[in-house]
């Protein structure tokens, strides 16, 4: 037999006041003599085999050594020694009383503890709630620990207050929208933009996406743009193909070492020689603060707060050879040609004439700033930051009509964000110090990736140009998350005087009355250009895949079925806009609402051109001609309303599109008039006079927009 249960024996060196040294020999006497404290005798009993159970019914006794039963006379310590026992043991398995629910505690009635539901609620028809819903007895103090941290963490998630959730709810409404028609695939998205599969690797904190929804960031390219429609044999081939966008290469893509052509380029590209023009850094806190509200607005990449810290140190140190330094200039230089918006305007015989004519001191500061930030390009790394002085840089070309230029900047503001992706992807399983920091800088990551890649989709439908880079990163975040923008502390300075908030700009983050619905709209507007350029991908994959030659009398009906299943997700999405943005056929008082109005506008159009084209080409029969009437209309209304609201004398990042939009919509009510069968409200002719006028205040500027003019008179003096 094997011996009794041997106690650990006495620590050597001087004993605590409280230890008594013969307890070790008192344990197994203790357990023979009935005088165990509870719960020992099972301990033991585990690591004794040799108990045996009386037939006569006795109690259980250990067989122990004599000379430790000799000594069970001796009085028992007060402090039990622990016993040699695994912690394994020790916490596995806990028994703990099973708690009653909550309606059988109050009856005091004995509650059987079924889950879901016990047997007297689900008897009485009651609600069954219990107290507890997890059973932890089976869990180390560890992993309780854990689960009362992230119980916390939660908790924390659930305190987030309204005004931040009306923006979700935008967010969930137009994601809604997306996935309820038939015709959009949905899209099944992981928690994070992923890079293309590397080997099976993951990268960064998400899967790459299924190749399902490619088709949604993939678009064709340049068939939307005029001289696509110049193209239908309606215009009886009268100008070569591209005649209105070979302007743009001619201007920005010949050798400034070379002579040749420089003199048909001068007469389009604006003088901005800014050799006696230096910049003042008393005013570059003014010129950012314009920038932010006149241009960040539209597209908010930026972490303002930060923003500000580097204005600052430009201002008292100077611009240096760095990354933030470029960021502040090229924020200077939007701000210097950024104009505030001041709706429909009546032209006046002595506004100025042209564009350059108007701003040409603005135009020249901003070119000197931008060329200080171009010496700093070459000194970027890659990182956020470098990605967000490409992106200003391409929106400062597009301000001043370079589209090329824009485009190449948009490119490599794209490549600079996919590769610091990637080396985040490297870098993700290092623990995360700051989670207010760490949420911020997603935030700013979310809007980076959606702004890149709807600035290079909108050059694509205009230029024959490559794919974003961004069309193989399958982002997570159909909308990217808004920030926390009613907690800022720049907010508390909303009723400061002029002076106040001067003094606030040079120490903390200035403000503006009415910043807060500015940003609030500036939100809304984000998140709803987001929501129309996923529209118009797909509506551009599916009517534009091809040609005007695929527009068939045979595909007329299923045409007809796509394009109402898009006009009733434009409707729902109307629906649902939010009062800030919201807009009529009229041209709206305010920025944002007047932008939405024209993206709504463009898609609608791109819907319903497929069935002019129909009306106007193709034999149909009679009851054909019937269907695609209601679109034949709306596309000669639409187009009518598009003339009437572009191009304005108002410069910002999309005024060279508006141009083109103007450019096409001509082309439509022409190609209407010229085939013959097709009813044009009356003063079209005027209406497109006017709209030629408002085009030649930007022709001395803006690559194509001459050649656009031409084209236009050209026609009407046919009719």
């Amino acid at each position: 037999m094997p011996p009794c249960y041997q106690p650990p024996a006495a620590p050597s060196g001087p004993f605590p006041s409280y230890y008594d040294p013969d307890h070790a020999n008192q344990t197994c006497s203790a357990v023979d003599n009935g005088n165990s404290l509870p719960g020992l005798s099972q301990v033991i009993a585990r690591q004794a085999p040799d108990i045996v159970d009386n037939e006569a019914g006795k109690h259980t006794t250990i067989t122990a050594n004599a000379s430790i039963a000799s000594q069970s006379t001796l009085p028992i310590s007060r402090k039990r020694q622990r016993p040699n026992i695994s912690r394994a043991d020790a916490s596995y398995p806990r028994k703990r009383a099973i708690n009653a629910c909550r309606h059988c505690r109050l009856r005091k009635v004995k509650c059987n503890n079924a889950r879901p539901t016990c047997g007297n609620c689900e008897a009485s028809k009651a609600s069954c709630v219990y107290e507890d819903s997890q059973d932890l007895s089976s869990l180390d103090p560890a992993s309780i620990l854990i689960l009362d941290r992230l119980t916390q963490v939660l908790s924390r998630l659930d305190q987030i207050q309204a005004p931040v959730v009306e923006l979700a709810s935008v967010v969930s409404q137009i994601s809604t929208l997306e996935s309820s028609r038939g015709i959009i695939a949905a899209t099944k998205t992981p928690e994070a933009p992923s890079q293309p599969d590397q080997g099976g690797q993951e990268t960064l904190e998400h899967d790459r996406g299924s190749d399902d929804h490619s088709d949604q960031l993939h678009i064709p390219s340049s068939r939307t743009n005029p001289d696509a429609f110049l193209q239908w044999p309606i215009f009886g081939s009268r100008f070569p193909p591209d005649y209105l966008t070979d302007p743009v290469f001619e201007l920005e893509g010949c050798d400034e070492g070379q002579n040749f052509h420089n003199a048909s380029a001068s007469r389009t590209q604006p003088n901005t020689k800014t050799g006696s023009i230096g910049i003042e850094e008393d005013g570059i806190i003014e010129l950012v603060q314009r920038f932010l509200e006149l241009v960040h607005i539209k597209n908010p990449i930026l972490d303002v707060d930060i923003m500000w810290s580097y204005a600052r140190d430009v201002v008292e140190d100077g611009p240096k050879w760095d990354s933030a330094s470029c960021l502040v200039l090229l924020a200077c230089a939007l701000g210097s040609v950024a104009t505030p918006f001041c709706g429909e305007q009546v032209e006046d015989a002595e506004d100025p004439s042209s564009s350059i004519e108007a701003q040409h001191r603005d135009l020249q500061i901003g070119q000197a700033y931008y060329n200080l930030a171009r010496r700093r390009f070459g000194l970027l790394e890659v990182g956020i930051l470098s990605s967000q002085c490409y992106f200003l840089a391409g929106v400062y070309n597009m301000y001043i009509m370079r589209p090329l230029t824009a485009w190449s900047q948009f490119q490599s503001a794209t490549k600079s964000y996919y590769l610091y992706l990637q080396c985040q992807a490297k870098q993700y399983s290092q623990p995360t110090v700051d989670s207010a920091e760490c949420s911020k800088r997603r935030s700013v990551e979310q809007r980076l990736y959606w702004s890149c890649y709807k600035s290079e989709c909108e050059l694509r439908a205009e230029i024959n140009l490559p794919n974003s880079s961004l069309a193989d990163v399958h982002y997570s975040n159909m909308h990217p998350s808004p920030p926390d923008i009613y907690n800022d502390e720049g907010n508390a300075q909303l009723d400061s005087s002029p002076q106040e908030r001067l003094t606030w700009s040079r120490t903390s983050t200035r403000t503006t009355p009415g910043q807060l619905k500015q940003q609030e709209q500036s939100w809304f507007y984000y998140l709803t250009e987001i929501t129309l350029r996923r529209i118009a991908n797909r509506v551009l994959n599916l009517f534009y895949a091809g040609d005007h030659t695929t527009w068939t009398k045979d595909s007329v009906l299923s045409m007809i079925k796509t394009a109402e299943q898009f006009e009733q997700q434009l409707e729902e999405w109307y629906a649902g806009l939010p009062p800030l943005i919201q807009f009529t056929e009229h041209i709206p008082d305010e920025e944002l609402p007047y932008h939405v109005r024209g993206r709504v506008l463009e898609i609608r159009m791109w819907i319903c051109a497929p069935f002019l084209y129909c009306a106007i080409h193709s034999h149909l029969d009679a009851h054909q001609r019937k269907l695609i009437q209601p679109f034949v209309d709306k596309a000669i209304s639409h187009s009518l309303l598009m003339m009437r609201g572009e191009p304005m004398r108002h410069r910002h990042h999309g005024t060279w599109y508006g141009i083109r939009d103007a450019a096409t919509s001509c082309l439509n009510v022409i190609g209407a008039v010229r085939c013959g069968m097709i009813s044009v409200p009356d003063g079209w002719k005027e209406n497109m006079r006017r709209t030629i006028t408002r085009m030649q205040y930007w022709a001395a500027e803006g690559p194509g927009v001459s050649r656009a003019i031409e084209v236009v008179e050209s026609y009407l003096k046919d009719m």
